[in-house]
Parts: C-alpha cells; structure tokens; sequence
C-alpha cells in the first residue's frame, strides 16, 4: 500500500513522494522549543507523533534526516531571567540542557538540534534578501515583511489576506511603523542603554548575559534580534536546502508561524519550500488547550519520572495525531496497564521459546493457522500507518497480535519454535515503530548469558526435587527463586521462568 498523507496545505491525503526518489532520503523539520521552561505534555505530543513518523518512513527503507530546532533568542527567556535575576543566557542554555535531555529519555530523536542564537548571520542575509527584492522594508531600524508582495501569502491557513487578523505577537512593534497592519517583522530594533554593554561584530551578541533584556546583535539596521519566524526559515534552509520534504509542528503554529516561514522562504528564493506541511492537535485539559500562559499544563519530565516513556508513547499514539488530544491521569494509568500487558506477553513467548525444541515436530492446522495471522496482523497494522501514520488502528492490530501469541502459547498442544519467532520478531517491530519497546539486542551480555544457563540449571533441580516427591524442598527453591525477581508458571509441558 503506497503511504498517503494529509497535506495541511492542500487538506488532502497525498501520496507521499519524496524529492530525492532514487537516494531515498528525507528530510524534515520540526518546529521546536523556546527553552525558557519545561516541556509540556501538549509539546512532547508533537515530538512523540513525528518521531512515530520518522521511525515509519525508516521502517519503509528511507533515510530522514531530521532537524528540531531550538529557539534560545525571545522575549519569554528575557522575561523569565528579569524575573528570576539571572542573564538570558543562563537560563536558555538550562532548559537547552533540560529539554535536550527530556527528548532522549522519550525516545525522541534528530540528527541536528540548532540553536537560533548560532545562525543569527543567515538570518541577517535572508532579511537582506528580501530587503534588496522589494518584499522587505525598513522604518527605524525594524524591519517589516510586505505580505502584499508575496501574493501566495494565507495559502496554508486558507485565509484571504483581508480577513487576516492583524493581532501578532510580534506587535510589540508600534504597528503605526507598518505599511499593512497584517505585515510582519523580520528584524527589531533594540536601543541599548549605555550601560547595557559594548557592540559586537555581525553574527556576535552585543549586550552581555547580565542584561535582562536580552542579547541583541549588529545588523545592518542597527542593534537588534530577529523576528520569531525568520529564525526557523534561516535554521531550516541552512540545515535542509532551500526545499524539503516534511515541516511539522502543532496546529497552533499554522498561523502565523507557518504562514511566515512560507512567506519568507519561498519569497526569498522563488521555490516551493516545503512539499508536506503536517500539523499534530493540540493537547487539552479540562477541554482547554494545555499552555504554560494558561497555567494548566504538566512537565514531560514529571510524567516521565512516575510513567516512564512508554507509557507516554502509548498514550499518544492511542489517539490520531492530527485529533485534540484529552489529557488525563486515567488516560495514562490506562497505558501503562496496556504496556503491562504487552510486556507480559513478551516474557512469556520468551520463557516458551527456552522450552520448545529446537527442532519443530509435524505443523498442525493450528500452526499454520497462528503463523498465517501472524502475517495478517502485520499487514494490517501496516495498512493503518499507511494511512496518514493512523497510531490508535494500528495499535488494534498489535493488540490483535498479543492476544494472538497468548493464545497459541496456552492452546498449542506442542508450540513450534518458528511460529513463535516469528511472533515475537513482529511484535518488537512494530511496537519498534511506535517506540513502545525497542527491539532486544542480539548480542546478549555475557552476564545475563550466564545467569540464564544458572537459571535453567536451577529449573532442572527442582524438576528433578518433585519427581523424587521432595516438595517441600521444591517449593522453598521456588519461593527463593521468585523473591530473587524470576517468575515461575507450572505448564504441563513442564516450567516457564521469566524476569519480573
């Protein structure tokens, strides 16, 4: 089945064709954090969904090279550093480092993390491209994006350009300086006081950390820092090319953010930029959107101290990315019963497989039967993320399949070796999608080598203590054996161990 995904810039499902066909490689940008905080819930839900993205279009053979960016240079680090008297720049590398940290311990991954305080020097040149086309204009040291010259501008949020609303966040910028109240600022002019440090060079802060109003740079119109949105274009064109595959974000960054990138970018090098615009729902709380702004939000990393990863993995990926996501603590107790389970079942079809012979006897109807749905379920679960990366009906079908092994392990008269590899191989990949559990490694450590040779010479001593009727000497061993973290299961095809 060909892979379709919903564009948000034609709002259909397209199927999906990267640019680099023959090498196969991806690229795609995600927009990322202002790290003058922790990360919500609502923003690891983006993260988590295009990471579920990125390991599918792995899974499917490409090679996607990933970048989620860092946005080190705003307001909202300023004002936290006046609030806290600390220097911007301590409190952006802080939470760089906690949020850097927050996304390995999800599972989340990228090839690049760049900071917007490192590429202030493209950002200048891509404002001065625009400037010297005419789709740039400066009024006393700031500059303003003409959103009446690019005649595409409104193309992704499908506004026309007179219902745009002219409510920005960067009108913190008299609006009386603009030629259209909807045009947007691509440099801001910052007058330093004269205690507020010495200029610097193009590309080098100005003003030291000590100053709470943050760092400014040089540029051409004067001192200054860049607008919001011209630091994910200059950071997305330098790392991907001036066009690429996949940008993705969350749906609250369709307008404006998105818009501006569009704008910007396309206006700057007469290209289309980006062939798939993708946008995950937005996370909610007592029906509300989940912010920092509104109060109501609770830390990835709490989360992940009392959940772990998975469990959260599991809970996004229960519920279509593109849908509002409803937060609540039932929600993720409900995961981490579901992770359980599928755990469970992973120790079991492993304490099997220490069992059965190595040789399969004669397949039975039922046999074939199990190994044919085998295939079945992962077909489906497939299907599904074919379709526009659909996690929660693929998730039917992993849970199909646990149930399925379950089955054949209680009801098989004599399980065959095969059938359960093959179980047990599908089940790690395609929860491998999903970065529910990775896939075990194959070379074991010679450590737990070694403790499972212990453990089954200890399974044949206690055999051995209850067919000699010793019972009492049996069960002692097993108490000892399960208090040491071994759980035991009595089959009639004798003693299944696994680790608690």
């Amino acid at each position: 089945m060909t892979l379709n995904i919903y564009n948000s810039l034609t709002k259909e499902k397209e199927p999906f064709k990267p640019l680099d066909e023959e090498g196969r490689t991806v690229k795609m940008y995600v927009c990322g954090q202002t790290v003058y905080d922790y990360m919500h819930i609502g923003h690891a839900r983006t993260y988590i969904a295009f990471d579920i993205v990125r390991r599918y279009l792995e899974f499917k053979g490409y090679a996607v090279k990933t970048v989620i960016n860092i946005t080190d240079v705003n307001d909202k680090i300023n004002d936290r550093a006046e609030d806290e008297g600390r220097g911007p720049w301590e409190v952006a590398e802080e939470f760089t480092r906690i949020n850097l940290e927050d996304f390995e311990a999800l599972g989340v991954k990228a090839d690049a993390y760049p900071k917007a305080s490192d590429h202030i020097t493209e950002m200048i040149e891509l404002v001065e491209t625009l400037e010297s086309d005419g789709i740039a204009y400066e009024v006393d040291g700031d500059v303003f994006f003409d959103v009446h010259a690019f005649e595409d501008y409104g193309k992704l949020s499908h506004q026309d350009l007179e219902d745009i609303r002219p409510e920005r966040e960067d009108d913190i910028v008299a609006s009386d300086k603009k030629r259209n109240l909807e045009d947007f600022v691509l440099w801001k002019s910052r007058v330093l006081e004269e205690n507020m440090g010495q200029s610097g060079t193009e590309g080098d802060a100005s003003s030291d950390d000590g100053d709470a109003t943050g760092p400014t740079w040089e540029s051409p119109w004067g001192e200054g820092i860049p607008g919001w949105h011209i630091e994910c274009s200059a950071m997305a064109t330098t790392l991907l090319g001036e066009q690429f595959d996949i940008h993705g974000g969350g749906s609250d960054l369709v307008f404006p953010h998105h818009e501006d990138e569009i704008a910007q970018s396309e206006a700057a090098t007469g290209k289309d930029w980006v062939n798939y615009w993708m946008h995950s729902g937005l996370v909610r709380m007592d029906s509300d959107k989940m912010s920092k702004s509104l109060g109501n939000f609770v830390s990835s990393r709490e989360l992940l101290e009392q959940y772990g990863p998975e469990v959260i993995r599991l809970m996004v990926a229960g519920t279509h990315y593109r849908k509002p996501l409803d937060y609540s603590e039932e929600k993720l107790e409900e995961a981490e019963r579901k992770l359980e389970q599928l755990r469970n079942t992973v120790q079991t079809v492993e304490a099997e497989l220490r069992e059965v012979d190595t040789v399969p006897g004669q397949y039975t109807a039922y046999d074939v039967e199990t190994l044919n749905e085998v295939f079945e379920r992962r077909g489906r679960f497939l299907d599904a993320m074919d379709d526009d990366f659909n996690a929660p009906e693929a998730l039917k079908h992993l849970y199909g399949l646990d149930d399925l092994l379950n089955r054949y392990v209680a009801d098989a008269e004599e399980p065959k070796r095969p059938v359960l590899e093959r179980g047990l191989h599908t089940f790690h990949q395609l929860g491998g999608i999903l970065g529910i559990f990775a896939a075990p490694d194959t070379a074991q450590s010679e450590e737990d080598a070694v403790l499972d040779m212990l453990l089954d010479e200890i399974m044949e001593i206690r055999q051995q203590l209850r067919e000699e009727q010793q019972y009492a000497l049996a069960d002692n061993l097993r108490d000892a054996i399960e208090n040491a973290g071994v759980q035991l299961e009595d089959t009639d095809r004798g003693t299944r161990w696994k680790r608690s």
